[in-house]
């Protein structure tokens, strides 16, 4: 069920990034803001969802999809753009969001193993 709630996610973070920006929802009024809890639940979701794979592995391959979305955003002319700084707050939230995931899989395995 998490796995699928992860790609469920990914596609609605991709639809929402590629769509214009006029018709985008957003939670926030800062952009940067609404990647960092974008790619924060995403990363956190793909870590407790897939827990044995390598952490560095997961992070590059949420980056790589982040940098995409900015490409993407470049390349397509529909009122958006492509912003280092977006793809910033991306890698940031990444790594913030695998780490709290890798906390709380240490914790279930911790619970799991004790009782």
């Amino acid at each position: 069920m998490l796995r699928f709630i992860f790609w469920l996610l990914l596609g609605g973070i991709l639809a929402i990034s590629i769509m214009p920006a006029s018709d985008a929802p957003t939670v926030f009024a800062d952009d940067k803001l609404n990647h960092i809890l974008a790619f924060f639940v995403l990363s956190f979701m793909a870590r407790i969802a897939w827990p044995r794979i390598n952490a560095l592995v997961l992070f590059v391959m949420l980056a790589l999809f982040g940098g995409a979305i900015e490409i993407l955003q470049f390349s397509m002319g529909l009122g958006r753009q492509a912003d280092w700084m977006d793809f910033a707050a991306d890698v940031l939230a990444i790594l913030i969001g695998t780490l709290v995931g890798q906390l709380i899989n240490g914790f279930r395995r911790k619970t799991a193993t004790s009782g």
